[in-house]
């Protein structure tokens, strides 16, 4: 009796269903607002449990849930279904960690770390803003490990026309020791530089380096060599992270000519030792793709896999 009883109510609402969603389809085909787009595809689901459950075991509406799931569908501009998280390609492997700087241009980290390449050939802009350029460097600073969590590397960011400065500091350094009949190709490669939108300048406080040393004096021959780790992580985390973001860059390392110039320039620290300089720029054109083929040899040659 209570199966009968449930089965008629099923009957009647079934109907009112298809109804109410015709109703609802047509109501949609007036308004194009974009909220009416809900990103779901349970419809199906959600109707079923809308009704009695008598009505999805009577044979009228085997056809009457998903026709009216399917109008609701339409209605709504709901998708059939779910859309992969795959299909978005920037959604999860993106360097960066904030949605909101996640363009649709954008490398993933792996495209990133494929496409990156020594790029000379720059120009005095950028594809990102400075506020991004400095999310990009604060984020490298805050998240590339150090050992012992040391926290030693420093980092002076350079754009425009203090980028400009410091390569006129390593031109005067250089002009001064370079003899006349190779000036010319040296200069070259000095307003090569000098033609980017920044620099990136790499150090070590070697100040924490000893700290460690004194505590840990076991490891005290390795602190260095770990030091130089760390600021490599920096070095390729970042160079990668504006790969990302379309720039191209070169790493260079003039110092230790240009150290004392630049640390009365620009207020570095006695304490913190060059280590090293990222140029980067949006490449000029043509530059990305003039790039010659990297001659690399078979993974079999270089990796070895264990316990596969």
């Amino acid at each position: 009796m209570h199966y009968r009883s449930w089965r008629g109510v099923g009957l009647l609402t079934a109907p009112i269903a298809v109804l109410l969603a015709y109703f609802l389809l047509s109501l949609a085909q007036h308004h194009s607002d974009a909220t009416m787009s809900f990103r779901l595809a349970t419809t199906p689901l959600l109707l079923s449990r809308l009704l009695p459950a008598s009505v999805t075991r009577t044979n009228s509406s085997s056809f009457l849930v998903p026709a009216a799931a399917s109008l609701l569908q339409k209605a709504f501009f709901l998708p059939t279904t779910i859309p992969s998280s795959t299909s978005a390609p920037f959604s999860k492997n993106s360097f960066s960690t904030t949605s909101s700087n996640m363009a649709s241009t954008k490398l993933s980290l792996s495209e990133a770390i494929s496409h990156r390449r020594t790029i000379y050939q720059l120009t005095k802009e950028s594809t990102i803003s400075d506020d991004r350029l400095k999310e990009i460097v604060s984020q490298a600073i805050l998240d590339v490990p150090s050992s012992f969590n040391s926290q030693s590397t420093r980092l002076i960011v350079l754009v425009k026309e203090k980028h400009d400065q410091y390569w006129q500091i390593v031109e005067d350094a250089l002009r001064a020791i370079v003899p006349a009949d190779s000036w010319a190709s040296t200069e070259g490669r000095i307003k090569m530089f000098k033609n980017a939108y920044g620099t990136i300048l790499f150090y070590e406080d070697r100040e924490v380096v000893k700290g460690l040393q004194t505590k840990l004096p076991i490891y005290a021959d390795k602190f260095p060599q770990w030091a130089d780790h760390t600021s490599a992580m920096h070095q390729y985390a970042l160079w990668v992270a504006l790969e990302a973001e379309g720039l191209g860059a070169n790493l260079q390392h003039y110092n230790p000519l240009p150290d004392q110039k630049v640390s009365e320039q620009f207020g570095v620290p006695l304490e913190w030792s060059h280590v090293a300089q990222l140029v980067f720029g949006k490449p000029a054109e043509g530059a990305r793709e003039g790039l010659q083929k990297k001659d690399q040899k078979p993974v079999e040659e270089r990796v070895q896999w264990h316990g596969f």
